[in-house]
């Protein structure tokens, strides 16, 4: 078999279109090339659209391309999912998935030894927003990731509250209590919602440190020292008031579901309120921001 054959076709028995295509960037990224079409997509990408993306990236045939699609769907790290009557891919959570340094979604039915370090969250793959599929929530997770594991006083945050709005799976709930978190109250509205957050927080067990509630955030002195909410940038702007009063004076917000375009609006939002912000990260023109009280 010719050297510029792509490894991902080499068990199918193909041989590359192009003889020239450069041996290092398909035998060893051919799969990370393929897999970061569909992560850096600004769009959800239907089979025939990724297969030719594949095409053009690679220099495949169109039928070459679609083995490519095919052998990664057989090894389930990618799936075909029904949404607003269009087939597309996505990434399979039919077997863990690294989503973070520490964070893994893994199905329900996992039994795997969780290596060390590692932060395994089962999922069941609803309705729900907060599947791991959507930009928004793996930024979530990313902030999460550093508030706990790559700063020097993450240690503040142990055995201390957490609040969760429009908490959707329950996935970041799930994530701050196995951080270190010691409770959460968790708020949505959505009735599906709250019977998969529900059943997501039963399955991790952790039915004594969760509590969904279904209903809206009322006003309150809560005492929390983290609030996670991955909502649109004018939800988020109008929770700047009640957020300062349900929050301890050295408390972290971790924010996203706003474009990179608001950023600086919510920033100014809460600046306002006693808030600055101290990370941030982007996704495909989603944003995310951690505010320190101030």
């Amino acid at each position: 078999m010719p050297s510029g054959t792509p490894n991902c076709l080499k068990k199918k028995g193909m041989t590359a279109s192009k003889p020239g295509l450069r041996r290092n960037l398909v035998r060893d990224a051919d799969r990370k090339v393929v897999l970061d079409i569909l992560r850096e997509s600004e769009i959800n990408l239907t089979a025939r659209a990724y297969i030719g993306q594949i095409s053009k990236m690679l220099g495949l045939s169109l039928g070459q391309a679609k083995k490519v699609l095919r052998s990664l769907v057989d090894d389930q790290t990618l799936a075909y999912q029904d949404l607003y009557g269009s087939t597309y891919v996505m990434l399979s959570f039919s077997k863990p998935v690294r989503i973070t340094d520490r964070f893994f979604i893994v199905p329900p039915e996992t039994t795997r030894d969780t290596p060390k370090g590692h932060i395994d969250i089962k999922i069941h793959q609803g309705i729900s927003f907060g599947s791991g599929h959507h930009p928004t929530t793996r930024l979530c997770l990313a902030a999460l990731d550093h508030l706990f594991f790559h700063t020097t006083d993450a240690e503040r945050f142990k055995g201390r509250s957490v609040g969760d709005i429009g908490t959707g799976s329950g996935i970041l709930a799930l994530a701050a209590c196995m951080a270190g978190m010691a409770d959460c109250r968790a708020w949505e509205i959505d009735a599906n919602a709250v019977s998969e957050a529900r059943k997501n927080v039963a399955l991790n067990h952790l039915e004594n440190r969760i509590q969904v509630i279904d209903d809206l955030m009322p006003p309150g002195e809560y005492g929390l020292s983290l609030i996670c909410a991955n909502l649109r940038y004018p939800t988020l702007a109008r929770l700047a008031p009640l957020l300062r009063g349900a929050t301890l004076p050295d408390a972290c917000l971790v924010f996203s579901g706003l474009r990179t375009w608001e950023k600086q609006d919510l920033v100014s939002d809460y600046k306002a309120h006693g808030f600055s912000p101290v990370w941030e990260q982007e996704e495909k023109n989603w944003s995310a921001l951690i505010f320190e009280s101030v």
